[in-house]
């Protein structure tokens, strides 16, 4: 794992920590610290991941087109969110919020987490 990748994981809640560490030591997925984001790609496509600024996770509009549609992120408590004309993605915060991420990226990819 990547020593900026580490850090950033070690500033963050355990649980938060060990599914990013999942993610990245997966063969599917890959994981990349970016300056607000932490990062997921199923198979090279961005899946979403999580705002560290907000504690906002969140599904990219392309992923969730791509792997079952609105029905599924919407089912696991994630809202449609329309930041600008270009920029529509499915977003939860609070409590429960990492492991609805878990729960709809694996049925989503049908890759059990």
């Amino acid at each position: 794992m990547p020593s900026s990748l580490e850090a950033v994981l070690a500033e963050l809640p355990a649980s938060v920590a060990q599914l990013f560490r999942e993610l990245h030591d997966h063969p599917d997925f890959t994981c990349a610290a970016l300056k607000i984001q932490l990062t997921v790609h199923f198979r090279g496509q961005k899946v979403g991941g999580l705002n560290r600024h907000t504690s906002e996770w969140y599904f990219s509009k392309i992923f969730v087109a791509d792997h079952g549609g609105e029905t599924i992120p919407e089912k696991h408590g994630f809202t449609k969110i329309l930041k600008k004309p270009d920029h529509t993605y499915w977003g939860r915060s609070g409590a429960g919020a990492c492991e609805a991420f878990r729960s709809a990226l694996s049925e989503m990819t049908g890759v059990s987490l």
